[in-house]
């Protein structure tokens, strides 16, 4: 079946000198799954018969223990167990604003992080209290909101309950976005394991993964996007099913299957997009290893079925309530993903949220995909160069090296979008040099995928082609001899000691350029008012419907991360939601409210916040007051000192609601009971 990114076999010594010499022996079925480096060259007992330590059967991971080591032994586990705390100790020192104040009260601040603290409040509120995780009238009043449609991450909301439940929403969104980092690069460290056997260079995988500028730009606020666990882990498993094929294929068909749920239920967008770059790595592998194709079928054949039924179990109903069920969305939900595209320049002109970005070229690359949050194209020259000296050197030898390579180079191909932009603003329309990624703007769904997002795997391929240089690398200088006429006498320590330096050398070089701007500096307080925490919230009645001022827009999210606070006390109209409007079910979106519902409320209290509110007159008044009654509105929950004009404020609601509000602990201005 097809070889993806499968490994050569180690080299013999004479290849091995050099870096660059000999044919490729790496097309035949045993070359599949093989480690790199001379730890993983398979032997043979006295006999022939079994194998001995470093042989494909024990993996890389036995290069350096006795074959009598327990399976837990530290010499086993104690590498990834050192890889995994440098990983999160470096994740801490990024998020250091957050953890060395009050997590509970301090993080990041903004729209979609308010919108990620109200859906990891709404899954264990909606778990306790029977309501449906998928779809909630908490927000968007009377309306709702579909959550599947939204970038809800389910999963992480239900795993973070214990830590939301005592400590709220603010401190499990620290949590998981400080844990992202780290968690994505012990996936990428294991990853790499599979075709390295010195577990530096899969540490170095790890490293470049997940602490990417594609994970730095994401981790200022999409956690869905930032929580890269399972991509990598789906193309193992892909991996297992169609190349090693070890074991039980339903057992690997299940545990794929598994992984992809997961994955939707974190982010369904990058499930397609894995889908896609996993189907592309399956076709250069079975070209590459068209010999094994048919002998490899039936098994994977039949690991697919079950990943195929595994996954329809799990996600038929959820994939059908996100595209049709309560308050889904027809047609785009992304209105400009052409907008959102890689520069062609992006790998070598680094942005500001890098250190090393000299602040005319940050400038540049400020502007590529219209956001630095979504840029996250950054490679550097030097990693660039190290990777195509490596790929040229090791292309006829290695069966991964060529897969690897192929499907980054795909990967960047997708991630520039239906159109070719070059140290420019992308337009939301793709004009210009068309592109492969513009058949994906004409499918269903597809159409919704934003391209510069494919940078995540242009990264997973590069770590995965970094460790397997550095680890060929490695293998070459151990195993290097000075010639018969050389004066040198280097001993066999002297050349481990150079085996072992070299490739870290390199490892700093290409990495450096890649450190991000530290700690970082948009971390503030949440500035969630008293009211929402005292006892005074109580006079609301639990689950009746209140108004907030200023009410919850794209522009003016705030009340989302209160009602949260809030354990969601009671029921709120607006929000920063993608939502529906209209019997056509399209998203609403306007140029006043952008990503909210449009209604006659919204519209008025926007103004009103932005001190110019719309004359006072009975029809104005009555109309209001008839929303008010059809939504059931129980009380107006309102801090003027937020508006442009706080006393015309105050005035106009009081004018609205006929009587003066009841002043509440952190500025509120409340009215109870109205009716």
């Amino acid at each position: 079946m097809p070889k993806i990114m499968a490994s050569t076999p180690a080299p013999s010594e004479a290849d091995t000198r050099g870096l660059s010499r000999g044919d490729d022996k790496s097309t035949g079925p045993d070359a599949l799954d093989r480690p790199t480096g001379p730890e993983s060259a398979g032997t043979t007992d006295s006999s022939g018969t079994g194998p001995v330590v470093g042989s494909p059967e024990h993996g890389p991971d036995d290069s350096d223990v006795l074959v009598t080591d327990r399976p837990w032994s530290w010499r086993r586990i104690g590498p990834a167990a050192a890889s995994i705390a440098v990983y999160l100790a470096l994740s801490v020192a990024i998020f250091w604003h957050i953890w060395s104040a009050d997590p509970t009260a301090v993080s990041q601040t903004g729209g979609d992080q308010f919108g990620t603290m109200w859906f990891l409040q709404w899954f264990p509120f909606a778990i306790l209290h029977g309501h449906s995780p998928f779809f909630s009238n908490f927000a968007n009043y009377p309306y709702g909101v579909n959550l599947l449609t939204n970038t809800s991450v389910p999963l992480l909301g239900v795993v973070a309950s214990p830590i939301t439940l005592i400590w709220g929403s603010i401190a499990s969104f620290n949590v998981l976005i400080t844990l992202a980092l780290p968690a994505s690069a012990t996936a990428g460290y294991f990853f790499a394991l599979r075709w390295v056997a010195w577990r530096p260079a899969a540490f170095v995988a790890g490293l470049l993964y997940g602490f990417s500028p594609y994970e730095i730009a994401q981790s200022s606020g999409h956690l869905n996007l930032t929580f890269v666990v399972f991509t990598p882990l789906i193309l193992l498993v892909v991996h297992e099913l169609l190349v090693r094929q070890h074991g039980s294929p339903r057992r690997w068909g299940i545990v794929l299957g598994l992984l992809g749920a997961g994955q939707f239920f974190i982010s369904s967008e990058l499930l397609a997009s894995t889908v896609i770059i996993g189907t592309i790595c399956a076709v250069v592998g079975a070209i590459a290893g068209y010999r094994s194709v048919q002998s490899h079928l039936r098994y994977a054949a039949a690991g697919l079925a079950w990943a195929a039924g595994t996954t329809a179990v799990l996600l038929v109903y959820p994939a059908w309530f996100a595209v049709r069920g309560p308050g889904h969305i027809s047609g785009p939900i992304q209105l400009v993903p052409q907008g959102y595209r890689a520069d062609l320049l992006g790998p070598v002109i680094p942005d500001s949220l890098l250190r090393i970005a000299p602040s005319h070229l940050a400038q540049i690359a400020d502007k590529f995909s219209n956001s630095p949050t979504e840029n996250g194209s950054y490679l550097g020259i030097t990693l660039l160069l190290v990777l195509a000296v490596g790929t040229v050197v090791l292309w006829r030898r290695s069966v991964v090296v060529r897969v690897t390579a192929i499907a980054g180079a795909a990967a960047f191909v997708l991630s520039l979008g239906a159109s070719l932009v070059v140290k420019a603003n992308p337009p939301g329309s793709a004009t210009g040099f068309p592109l492969p990624e513009w058949i994906l703007t004409k499918l269903p769904l597809l159409s919704n995928t934003i391209p510069v997002r494919y940078s995540l795997y242009v990264t997973l391929f590069a770590a995965l082609l970094l460790a397997v240089i550095l680890d060929q690398l490695r293998a070459a200088l151990a195993e290097r001899r000075p010639p018969a006429h050389s004066s040198s006498q280097r001993t066999a320590p002297d050349r481990r000691i150079m085996a072992t330096v070299v490739p870290l050398l390199i490892s700093v070089v290409v990495l450096v350029p890649l450190v991000p701007v530290e700690p970082f500096t948009a971390i503030g307080p949440v500035g969630t008012p008293a009211y929402f925490t005292s006892p005074a919230l109580q006079q609301v009645p639990s689950g009746s419907v209140a108004v907030v001022y200023p009410y919850p827009t794209s522009k003016v999210p705030n009340a989302q991360a209160w009602q949260a606070a809030s354990r969601m006390r009671f029921r709120m109209p607006g929000g920063y939601f993608l939502v529906s409007q209209g019997p056509d079910n399209k998203i609403a979106f306007s140029p006043t409210l952008a990503y909210t519902r449009t209604t006659l409320t919204a519209q008025v209290l926007s103004q009103l916040v932005e001190g110019a509110p719309p004359p006072e007159s009975p029809a104005l008044r009555s109309v209001l007051l008839a929303e008010f009654r059809a939504w059931h509105v129980r009380t107006v929950i309102a801090f003027p000192t937020l508006a442009a004009n706080p006393a015309q404020s105050v005035q106009f609601l009081t004018w609205l609601l006929g009587a003066p509000p009841k002043v509440q602990p952190g500025a509120a201005r409340v009215w109870y009971g109205i009716r």
